[in-house]
């Protein structure tokens, strides 16, 4: 069975990710490994907006995913695992491949639409076609489930 030392989890505060977040404390309880909670606030830029107005959103998700990943590592020391770290990531999903090492990549599936990944990208596609290790992704469900 393959062990994993350093397990990156996708925190994007959907419920897909929550699925993904309880399969990743799984792995790292059973592994001893290390947790890395990441968030990555991607902009595309729209016509019309403005520096100040960026600014103003980027500030805006960092308070929020500041608070959502102080409560999911909050979930993964409580549940035993011993090394969790939280980190917010300005750019794409590359941006992520490029910066942080791991063994195993966990991220819920989008659900977005063929059109939505066309004309959008998918982060949970990008990571699977990019990323240069194992990539874990956590199916959606459909509500009535």
């Amino acid at each position: 069975m393959q062990q994993y030392h350093v397990i990156i989890i996708g925190i994007d505060g959907s419920r897909p990710a929550a699925k993904a977040l309880q399969k990743a404390i799984s792995l790292a309880q059973r592994d001893q490994a290390e947790l890395r909670l990441i968030h990555v606030i991607e902009y595309s830029p729209q016509v019309g907006s403005t520096a100040e107005l960026v600014a103003q959103a980027h500030a805006k998700e960092q308070a929020t995913f500041t608070e959502k990943l102080a409560a999911a590592r909050h979930q993964a020391l409580a549940a035993g695992v011993l090394n969790v770290t939280t980190t917010i990531l300005t750019g794409t999903a590359r941006t992520l491949l490029q910066t942080q090492k791991a063994d195993l990549i966990v991220v819920g599936q989008s659900g977005q639409s063929a059109l939505d990944r066309f004309m959008l990208g998918s982060f949970a596609e990008t990571i699977v076609r990019e990323a240069p290790t194992d990539v874990l992704v956590i199916r959606s469900q459909p509500e009535n489930q």
